[in-house]
């Protein structure tokens, strides 16, 4: 049993992910989110697909996942 976990990676968030009340939807966008897998621009940019240049909310700043949930002013 042991064996088929071998070389896994192990989330720390993952009670308050997936042992809380919220709906599935909303504890499966927490899971991507923490292990930034979210599609935002510079994301898209990796994957050579096309993105904006900015964050569309505030248009100040290159779109990330960490802008997005904690430096953009729109988030706070």
């Amino acid at each position: 049993y042991l064996a088929t976990f071998q070389g896994s990676t192990h989330c720390p968030a993952w009670k308050l992910t997936w042992k809380s009340c919220p709906p599935p939807r909303v504890k499966f966008f927490h899971w991507l989110a923490n292990l930034e897998r979210c599609w935002t621009a510079d994301r898209l940019a990796r994957h050579g697909l096309p993105h904006p240049a900015r964050c569309l909310l505030c248009n100040q700043a290159p779109e990330s996942i960490h802008h997005l949930f904690l430096a953009c002013p729109f988030s706070k």
